[in-house]
C-alpha cells in the first residue's frame, strides 16, 4: 500500500509541476496573441517559405502585366516581359514587402483573435490581404520604356494563406487549451500537488519534493529557451516545424519574446528551488525532534 501511495504521490507531483509549467508558458502565448506579436511572427515565418513567396510573386507578375496590357503597353513586344517579371519578383522578395505583410498582420489582429476563438468557424486557412502596389511601383520605374509609360500600377491586394486550414484548426484547439491553462493552470497544478500531499505517507518531505520538481522543470524550460536554437526545438516537437506546437513555438519564441519567457521561467524556477531548500531544511529540523 505504501508503494502505491508513493507512486500516486510522485505522479501527482509530476503532473502538478507540468501543469504549473504549462500555466507559465501558456500565459505568455495568450499574451502574444492578444498583443499581436504572435501573428506578426507567423507572418514572417510564412515569408521565409519559398513556395509561399513564389505564389505571391507569380500572382503579382500576372497582375502587373495585365494592368500594363489594359493601358495598351505590351512589354513582350519590346522584349521586356522577363525584365518586368524579374523586377516584380525582386519587389515581392524585398524586406519592404515583408514589412508590408507584417503591417497587414497588424491590421488583421482583431480578426485573428476572433478566428482563434470563434466556436462555429468553418475549417479554412487564415489569410491576409497584402497591398503590393507601393512596393511594385517603387521598382517598376527601373524598367526601361515601360516604367516611363506606366509609373503607377494599381494592383488588387494579394491573398496570402499564412496558416493552412488543417494547421489552423489544430492551432485553434491548442490555443483553447492554452487559454484554459493560462486561466486555471496554476490552480489545477496546486490542486494536483495537494492531492499528492494527501496520499503521501511522508508528508514532511512532500513540499520540498514538489517545489523541487516545479523548480527543475521551469528552470530547465527557461534555459532551453535561452540557449537552444528555436529551429532545433521545433524539429523535435510533434509534427516538426509545420505542426501545431511548432507553429505556436515559432510564433512566440521570437527575438523580442524569448528574453521575457526566459526571465519568467527562470525566476519561477529559482524561487521554487530556493523554497524547496528551505522546506527541506525545515523537514530535516522537524525530523530531529
Amino acid at each position: 500500500m505504501r508503494a502505491l501511495r508513493t507512486l500516486i504521490s510522485a505522479l501527482c507531483i509530476l503532473a502538478g509541476a507540468l501543469t504549473i509549467l504549462g500555466w507559465a508558458a501558456s500565459g505568455l502565448v495568450v499574451r502574444a496573441v492578444e498583443e499581436g506579436t504572435a501573428l506578426g511572427a507567423v507572418t514572417r515565418t510564412a515569408f521565409t517559405m519559398p513556395g509561399v513567396v513564389t505564389d505571391i510573386s507569380e500572382g503579382a507578375q500576372d497582375q502587373v502585366l495585365a494592368s500594363l496590357s489594359e493601358r495598351g503597353i505590351d512589354p513582350s513586344a519590346v522584349g521586356l516581359d522577363d525584365e518586368v517579371r524579374d523586377v516584380v519578383d525582386g519587389a515581392v522578395r524585398s524586406p519592404q514587402f515583408e514589412d508590408a505583410m507584417v503591417a497587414a498582420a497588424d491590421d488583421a489582429q482583431e480578426r485573428f483573435a476572433l478566428a482563434l476563438t470563434e466556436p462555429d468557424r468553418e475549417p479554412a486557412p487564415f489569410t491576409l490581404a497584402v497591398d503590393v502596389s507601393d512596393v511594385v511601383n517603387a521598382r517598376i520605374d527601373d524598367v526601361p520604356a515601360v516604367g516611363a509609360l506606366a509609373p503607377d500600377v494599381a494592383l488588387a491586394p494579394v491573398p496570402i494563406a499564412v496558416i493552412e486550414a488543417d494547421t489552423f484548426e489544430d492551432v485553434r484547439a491548442t490555443y483553447g487549451a492554452m487559454r484554459w491553462l493560462a486561466d486555471w493552470g496554476l490552480w489545477a497544478g496546486l490542486a494536483l500537488l495537494a492531492v499528492g500531499m494527501l496520499v503521501s505517507h511522508r508528508r514532511r518531505w512532500f513540499i520540498a519534493k514538489a517545489l523541487g520538481a516545479v523548480g527543475v522543470l521551469t528552470l530547465g524550460f527557461g534555459l532551453m529557451v535561452r540557449f537552444v536554437d528555436p529551429a532545433a526545438v521545433m524539429g523535435i516537437l510533434p509534427g516538426g516545424e509545420e505542426g501545431t506546437l511548432g507553429t505556436l513555438w515559432a510564433a512566440v519564441i521570437t527575438e523580442d519574446a524569448a528574453p521575457q519567457i526566459t526571465q519568467r521561467a527562470m525566476t519561477i524556477g529559482a524561487v521554487a528551488l530556493v523554497a524547496a531548500l528551505v522546506a527541506a531544511g525545515l523537514g530535516k529540523a522537524v525530523a530531529r525532534r
